[in-house]
């Protein structure tokens, strides 16, 4: 953690933490669903489903890390 000299390394290092992750599709106006995941495979297999479901629907991908400089979880956006 001492190294970390930029927001990128910073999520690098959030990501290299990872213990699982989140889902979150907007159902409007301040409404998600959230669903969990262990696997990105999991999580991406999800959202493909979704997709093809409701081809507009808005999902965004999280990884939940608990990295050792923290006892609170930390959530990232994952790029798909």
């Amino acid at each position: 953690m001492t190294d970390i000299t930029n927001s990128n390394e910073y999520d690098d290092y959030l990501k290299e933490h990872i213990t699982s992750y989140c889902v979150t599709e907007f159902k409007g106006r301040g409404a998600y669903d959230k669903t969990h995941f262990l696997t990105i495979e999991e999580a991406n297999r999800y959202i493909k489903i979704i997709n093809e479901i409701h081809p507009n629907s808005q999902v965004l991908l999280y990884g939940l890390s608990k990295p050792p400089h923290t006892t609170e979880t930390v959530s990232i956006a994952i790029e798909g």
